[in-house]
Protein backbone atom coordinates (compact mmCIF):
# COMPACT_ATOMS: atom_id res chain seq x y z
CA UNK A 1 0.00 0.00 0.00
CA UNK A 2 1.30 3.45 -0.85
CA UNK A 3 -0.13 6.95 -0.57
CA UNK A 4 -1.04 9.08 -3.55
CA UNK A 5 -1.37 12.83 -4.07
CA UNK A 6 -3.97 12.14 -6.75
CA UNK A 7 -7.45 10.67 -6.17
CA UNK A 8 -7.51 6.86 -6.17
CA UNK A 9 -10.18 4.20 -5.68
CA UNK A 10 -9.47 3.98 -1.92
CA UNK A 11 -8.78 6.14 1.08
CA UNK A 12 -7.09 5.10 4.31
CA UNK A 13 -8.75 6.65 7.38
CA UNK A 14 -7.85 6.47 11.06
CA UNK A 15 -10.37 4.37 12.98
CA UNK A 16 -11.16 3.35 16.56
CA UNK A 17 -13.33 1.06 18.65
CA UNK A 18 -14.81 1.13 22.14
CA UNK A 19 -14.02 -2.56 22.58
CA UNK A 20 -12.00 -3.51 25.65
CA UNK A 21 -10.59 -6.61 23.95
CA UNK A 22 -10.61 -5.93 20.21
CA UNK A 23 -8.49 -3.54 18.20
CA UNK A 24 -9.14 -1.22 15.26
CA UNK A 25 -6.63 1.36 14.01
CA UNK A 26 -7.67 2.17 10.45
CA UNK A 27 -10.22 1.61 7.72
CA UNK A 28 -10.17 1.45 3.94
CA UNK A 29 -13.04 3.21 2.16
CA UNK A 30 -13.79 2.04 -1.39
CA UNK A 31 -14.51 5.00 -3.71
CA UNK A 32 -16.19 3.73 -6.86
CA UNK A 33 -18.00 5.98 -9.32
CA UNK A 34 -21.28 4.52 -8.06
CA UNK A 35 -20.22 5.40 -4.50
CA UNK A 36 -19.44 9.00 -5.55
CA UNK A 37 -22.83 9.41 -7.26
CA UNK A 38 -24.64 8.02 -4.23
CA UNK A 39 -22.75 10.30 -1.83
CA UNK A 40 -23.52 13.31 -4.05
CA UNK A 41 -27.24 12.55 -3.60
CA UNK A 42 -26.77 12.21 0.13
CA UNK A 43 -24.91 15.52 0.35
CA UNK A 44 -27.81 17.13 -1.52
CA UNK A 45 -30.11 15.78 1.21
CA UNK A 46 -27.95 17.45 3.89
CA UNK A 47 -27.58 20.83 2.12
CA UNK A 48 -30.90 22.32 3.33
CA UNK A 49 -29.59 22.00 6.90
CA UNK A 50 -26.29 23.85 6.29
CA UNK A 51 -27.40 26.88 8.32
CA UNK A 52 -29.27 24.94 10.99
CA UNK A 53 -26.88 24.68 13.94
CA UNK A 54 -29.24 22.32 15.78
CA UNK A 55 -28.91 19.77 12.95
CA UNK A 56 -26.31 17.12 13.71
CA UNK A 57 -26.21 14.49 10.98
CA UNK A 58 -27.97 12.07 8.65
CA UNK A 59 -27.19 8.37 8.68
CA UNK A 60 -27.40 5.96 5.77
CA UNK A 61 -26.70 2.23 5.51
CA UNK A 62 -23.44 1.92 3.56
CA UNK A 63 -20.94 -0.94 3.55
CA UNK A 64 -18.20 0.66 1.43
CA UNK A 65 -15.68 0.42 4.26
CA UNK A 66 -13.51 -2.26 5.85
CA UNK A 67 -12.00 -1.91 9.32
CA UNK A 68 -8.55 -3.23 10.23
CA UNK A 69 -6.02 -3.40 13.02
CA UNK A 70 -2.37 -2.54 12.60
CA UNK A 71 -0.14 -5.47 11.89
CA UNK A 72 3.23 -5.98 10.26
CA UNK A 73 2.42 -4.06 7.07
CA UNK A 74 5.21 -2.04 5.49
CA UNK A 75 5.14 0.89 5.52
CA UNK A 76 3.24 1.17 8.80
CA UNK A 77 -0.14 2.86 8.99
CA UNK A 78 1.39 5.66 11.07
CA UNK A 79 3.99 6.26 8.36
CA UNK A 80 1.30 6.32 5.67
CA UNK A 81 -0.96 8.70 7.55
CA UNK A 82 1.80 10.84 9.11
CA UNK A 83 -0.15 13.63 10.84
CA UNK A 84 -3.22 13.27 8.62
CA UNK A 85 -6.62 11.76 9.39
CA UNK A 86 -6.98 10.23 5.90
CA UNK A 87 -5.03 9.78 2.66
CA UNK A 88 -5.60 8.41 -0.82
CA UNK A 89 -3.91 5.01 -1.17
CA UNK A 90 -3.08 2.62 -3.98
CA UNK A 91 -3.51 -1.06 -3.16
CA UNK A 92 -1.62 -3.85 -4.87
CA UNK A 93 -3.21 -7.14 -5.93
CA UNK A 94 -4.27 -9.13 -2.89
CA UNK A 95 -2.93 -6.51 -0.50
CA UNK A 96 -6.33 -5.92 1.10
CA UNK A 97 -6.62 -9.65 1.89
CA UNK A 98 -3.33 -9.53 3.81
CA UNK A 99 -4.56 -6.89 6.29
CA UNK A 100 -5.75 -7.97 9.74
CA UNK A 101 -9.46 -7.48 10.48
CA UNK A 102 -10.80 -6.93 14.00
CA UNK A 103 -11.77 -10.07 15.93
CA UNK A 104 -15.43 -8.94 15.96
CA UNK A 105 -17.62 -9.87 13.04
CA UNK A 106 -18.86 -6.43 12.04
CA UNK A 107 -22.41 -5.65 11.01
CA UNK A 108 -24.79 -2.72 10.54
CA UNK A 109 -22.44 -0.51 8.53
CA UNK A 110 -23.51 3.09 8.06
CA UNK A 111 -22.16 6.43 6.92
CA UNK A 112 -22.87 9.51 9.03
CA UNK A 113 -22.93 12.78 7.07
CA UNK A 114 -22.65 16.03 9.02
CA UNK A 115 -24.08 19.40 7.97
CA UNK A 116 -20.69 20.79 6.88
CA UNK A 117 -20.17 17.88 4.46
CA UNK A 118 -17.81 15.76 6.52
CA UNK A 119 -18.60 12.11 7.12
CA UNK A 120 -17.51 9.07 9.06
CA UNK A 121 -18.29 5.37 8.87
CA UNK A 122 -19.60 3.33 11.76
CA UNK A 123 -20.11 -0.40 12.29
CA UNK A 124 -21.02 -2.63 15.20
CA UNK A 125 -19.86 -6.03 16.43
CA UNK A 126 -22.54 -8.49 15.32
CA UNK A 127 -22.71 -10.32 18.64
CA UNK A 128 -21.14 -7.75 20.97
CA UNK A 129 -22.65 -4.43 19.80
CA UNK A 130 -19.22 -2.88 20.30
CA UNK A 131 -18.76 0.21 18.15
CA UNK A 132 -16.20 0.76 15.40
CA UNK A 133 -15.82 4.11 13.64
CA UNK A 134 -13.57 6.10 11.37
CA UNK A 135 -12.39 9.62 11.99
CA UNK A 136 -14.23 12.23 9.97
CA UNK A 137 -13.19 12.78 6.37
CA UNK A 138 -14.26 15.46 3.86
CA UNK A 139 -17.02 13.76 1.90
CA UNK A 140 -17.74 16.92 -0.07
CA UNK A 141 -14.11 17.02 -1.23
CA UNK A 142 -14.18 13.38 -2.33
CA UNK A 143 -17.33 13.92 -4.40
CA UNK A 144 -16.59 17.43 -5.68
CA UNK A 145 -19.71 18.79 -3.95
CA UNK A 146 -19.76 21.93 -1.82
CA UNK A 147 -21.98 22.80 1.10
CA UNK A 148 -22.55 26.43 2.01
CA UNK A 149 -22.35 26.99 5.76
Amino acid sequence: MKTSDKPTAHILVRASTNSEWDCCDFAIVHLSEEWRRLQEKRIEAVKPFGDDYSFQSMRFYDGSVEFFQSGDEEPSIEELLADKQWVFVELGNGELDELTSPENRLDFYKIVIYREGNARYEAFGKHTNEEFWTNEFPLQQLTGQTIKI
